[in-house]
C-alpha cells in the first residue's frame, strides 16, 4: 500500500486542480493556473522547467437562443464558434449526398443522420483526418449556410460522453454553429423551410498556453519521457482526465527528487490533448525536431485512477527486454494490470516517431468514455488517490531498472 503521506500530498493536488481552479481549458485563465501550479511544485522539488509557450484560442459563451414559429428549442453553443443574430429559413441535410444537393446559401442548415454520427476532426488536426469530414468541411464552406445546426446523439470514441456532442469543435472553422441532440433535431426538422430565429453569444479570445518541462539529469544521456496532458474540456473539472494523471507526475517526482537515475529524466505537463489545435503537442514536436530519436522510452499518462478499478498498462513498439522487465516489475504492483493498446492520447505522437511507449489508463477505459469524459461528471470524488500514489511508485521502480 503507498504511504499516507503520498496520498495526502495526492489529494492536495487534486483540491488544488479540480476545485481552486474547477476548469483548465487550453488558454483559459485556469490552464494559465493549473500550469504555473504545476511548475512551482517542480520548482520546489528541485527539478529545471522550462516552458514551450504556443499560440491559441479561448473562448466565451453566453446564452442561445433557437425558435421557429414561436416554439423554442433547446441547443447548445458550439466551442471556438463565432456568435450570431439571425432570422433565416431552414434547411436540412442527412447524408453527404444531400448536402452536396443542398441549396443553403445564406440558410440556416439543420445536419442530422449519417452527417452527424460521429464528430468532425478540426480541418487542421494532422494526426488523424478522415477525407469524409474533410469533404463535409469544404461543401459546408462551399455552400455558405449562414449557421449549421447539428442533431447528435452519442459518439464516445471521439466526443466522451457529451450527450448531445458538439459536431463541430473548431476554431478554424467560422461559420457559426450549435448543436441540440437528435431527439430535438427531429422536432425542429419539421420546421423545414419556415423562418428560424437563432441568435448566439459567443466570442474567441486569442490566447496563449504552454507545456511545462521538468527536467532532472541523469548519469547517462538516454531520455526518459514521462507525460500526462493537463488541459480539460470547457465545463468539466476534469478529475480523471487529466488532473488524476497531473498528479501522478507530480507524486513521481516527490519520489525522485532526492534520487540519482540512469537517464536522464523529463516530467511533461502536455497542453492541448482535449483542444481541437492539439497545440501542446505540436510545440513538442516542433522544439524536439530531429532529436526523437534520443527518447528511449515515453510514458503517458491519461485517465487513471478510477474509483474501484484497477490501473491499465499498454506496450506501444517496446522491445521485448522492456517488456519482460517491465511485467517483472508490475508482478510488485497488484494496482496495475496489463490492458489493450487504445491509440487515443499524447503517447501517439511517440509512437508515429518510433519512440517506445507506454500507456497508463484505467482498466475502465470504455466506462470512462462513454459515461464520464469531457461532462461534469468527471469530479475529484471518482479519483481515487491510492491508485494515483501505486502507479507513481510503480514508474519510479522503472525508472530506476531503466
Amino acid at each position: 500500500m503507498p504511504s499516507s503521506a503520498l496520498q495526502e500530498t495526492a489529494r492536495t493536488h487534486l483540491h488544488e486542480l479540480c476545485v481552486r481552479i474547477p476548469t483548465r481549458p487550453t488558454g483559459s485563465q485556469g490552464n494559465h493556473q493549473a500550469t504555473s501550479y504545476f511548475r512551482s511544485v517542480m520548482d520546489s522539488l528541485g527539478f529545471r522547467t522550462d516552458t514551450q509557450p504556443f499560440g491559441c484560442l479561448d473562448m466565451r459563451q453566453g446564452e442561445i437562443h433557437l425558435s421557429s414559429s414561436g416554439q423554442p428549442f433547446s441547443a447548445f453553443i458550439s466551442p471556438y464558434s463565432p456568435g450570431c443574430d439571425l432570422k433565416a429559413k431552414l434547411a436540412q441535410a442527412s447524408t453527404l449526398a444531400e448536402l452536396e444537393k443542398a441549396d443553403a446559401r445564406g440558410m440556416i442548415l439543420l445536419l442530422r443522420g449519417d452527417l452527424t454520427r460521429e464528430q468532425l476532426m478540426p480541418k487542421n488536426f494532422v494526426f488523424y483526418n478522415p477525407e469524409e469530414h474533410q469533404c463535409v468541411y469544404r461543401l459546408l464552406e462551399e455552400k455558405q449556410p449562414a449557421a449549421i445546426i447539428a442533431a447528435t446523439g452519442r459518439n464516445p470514441q471521439l466526443a466522451g460522453a457529451l450527450y448531445p456532442f458538439p459536431l463541430i469543435e473548431d476554431g478554424d472553422f467560422d461559420i457559426p454553429s450549435a448543436y441540440l441532440t437528435d431527439v430535438e433535431g427531429d422536432k425542429l426538422a419539421e420546421h423545414v423551410g419556415r423562418t428560424v430565429e437563432l441568435r448566439m453569444d459567443a466570442e474567441r479570445i486569442p490566447s496563449t498556453a504552454e507545456n511545462v518541462i521538468a527536467e532532472k539529469n541523469g548519469r547517462n544521456a538516454p531520455r526518459v519521457v514521462v507525460c500526462a496532458h493537463i488541459d480539460a474540456k470547457a465545463g468539466t473539472p476534469g478529475a480523471l482526465d487529466n488532473a488524476a494523471g497531473t498528479i501522478t507526475l507530480l507524486l513521481l517526482a516527490e519520489l525522485l527528487k532526492e534520487e540519482e537515475l540512469n537517464a536522464k529524466l523529463e516530467i511533461v505537463a502536455m497542453n492541448g490533448e482535449d483542444n481541437y489545435s492539439a497545440g501542446g503537442e505540436m510545440a513538442y514536436l516542433a522544439a524536439n525536431q530531429g532529436n526523437m530519436a534520443s527518447i528511449q522510452l515515453a510514458v503517458n499518462l491519461d485517465g487513471l485512477g478510477y474509483r474501484g478499478h484497477a490501473t491499465g498498462i499498454s506496450f506501444y513498439d517496446c522491445p521485448w527486454y522492456l517488456e519482460q522487465k517491465t511485467r517483472k516489475i508490475l508482478a510488485r504492483h497488484t494496482g496495475i494490470e496489463e490492458m489493450i493498446p487504445w491509440p487515443q492520447s499524447d503517447h501517439m505522437i511517440f509512437v508515429v516517431n518510433q519512440v517506445p511507449a507506454l500507456a497508463l489508463t484505467t482498466t475502465a477505459f470504455e466506462e470512462l468514455e462513454a459515461a464520464i469524459a469531457h461532462t461534469d461528471k468527471d469530479r475529484p470524488e471518482l479519483v481515487d488517490t491510492a491508485l494515483l500514489a501505486e502507479t507513481a511508485e510503480f514508474l519510479r521502480d522503472l525508472l530506476r531498472e531503466f
